[in-house]
């Protein structure tokens, strides 16, 4: 939850070009807590959305902890990023390298005491769960950096570096809540009792499962590539992408291009791709609560994401519609990985003396 109150703020922080509002890092302003933060919308969405990343980072190191059943790894994490920026600030260090000295070295402390760690005969937490904790970790580490970049390259001039890095922070947020949904439904599962009578179409269902994940995070890449170039309204009619009546557009150039294919050609394929899974979900398993459950999900949440899509463009951006638009992508997105890591971990098939 807190993630997707990230992805909240930090859709936000795009629709009002709040990126930039706080032009060093990782402090902000030199400081950890700027005065009159609040007071000013953009700075209020950029440090806000600092603030809220920094919380996430300290839950999933926790999480990690507690998967991997070894908080002496967080004890020490925590002690180094005590005793660093002390350290850095005995030698002179400058402020912004002191705030360095806090983060990336018990981050680094935290990685190695957990590989280090023997395995604990009483965690009932399989390899598959502290691998994909320790993925979520690395991957929580590398958004903070590719945020960080992002700012300072721009402040430095590099103005396409940081456009790149804008897209990559967007793309990289949502394989993040994908691994962090992975583990959190496998953790839900565990010594849980699987229904034993095992159901057919399950294959078909992993496979359009999968392939609706694929659909949707690849729409929400289109997506956040056409946000970042500012193409959001490039075709600024819906249905319809010409004024002369056509659905076709008469320009074309990049923005034309990206916009089309993301409000249109994506669009189509999303819906297919999610329509087809909720449509195998009631054929075949709607006896299936979890199952029945998720299919409904993705109904609903489809429809969602279709109606704000389409009042974005109605609309011109509204800033908030616009970042709940790119969170019901997410959630969307999360919900078919979940219903895809259930399936695997279930192995719904044939029963086993038929396989």
């Amino acid at each position: 939850m807190a993630v997707f109150g990230l992805i909240l703020v930090g859709g936000l922080v795009t629709s009002w070009q709040a990126g930039m509002a706080v032009p060093d890092w990782p402090l902000s302003f030199g400081s950890l807590n700027p005065a009159g933060w609040w007071g000013r919308l953009p700075v209020r969405l950029e440090h806000g959305h600092r603030l809220i990343a920094a919380c996430v980072g300290v839950l999933v190191g926790v999480l990690c902890a507690k998967v991997w059943a070894n908080f002496s790894a967080l004890r020490l994490a925590a002690a180094v990023a005590i005793l660093a920026p002390l350290a850095g600030r005995l030698f002179g260090a400058e402020n912004w390298l002191v705030a360095h000295l806090g983060v990336w070295p018990a981050a680094f402390a935290f990685i190695v005491s957990l590989l280090r760690s023997p395995r604990n005969p009483r965690n009932v937490v399989g390899a598959a769960e502290r691998w994909l904790a320790m993925t979520a970790f690395v991957l929580v580490c590398l958004q903070a950096s590719l945020g960080g970049l992002r700012v300072t390259q721009e402040t430095a001039g590099s103005v396409d570096v940081a456009l790149l890095l804008r897209i990559l922070h967007a793309c990289v947020a949502q394989g993040f809540l994908v691994v962090l949904v992975s583990l959190s439904t496998r953790l839900m599962m565990l010594g849980s009792a699987h229904d034993s009578s095992q159901m057919e179409g399950g294959a078909v269902l992993r496979r359009l499962t999968l392939f609706a994940v694929i659909a949707v995070y690849a729409q929400l890449v289109i997506g956040a590539t056409v946000r970042h170039l500012g193409a959001g309204l490039a075709i600024p009619t819906f249905p319809l992408a010409n004024s002369e009546g056509g659905f076709l557009p008469v320009f074309h150039g990049l923005h034309v291009n990206l916009n089309f294919s993301h409000t249109r050609i994506g669009a189509i394929l999303v819906s297919i791709s999610v329509l087809a899974n909720v449509f195998w979900i009631a054929r075949s398993f709607s006896s299936v609560p979890a199952l029945r459950w998720s299919g409904l999900r993705s109904l609903m949440l489809l429809l969602s994401q279709v109606t704000l899509g389409i009042l974005v463009i109605w609309h011109l951006k509204p800033p908030l519609i616009a970042s709940l638009h790119v969170v019901v992508g997410a959630a969307l997105l999360a919900n078919l990985a979940s219903c895809f890591v259930r399936l695997q971990a279930v192995g719904y098939g044939p029963p086993s003396s038929e396989r």
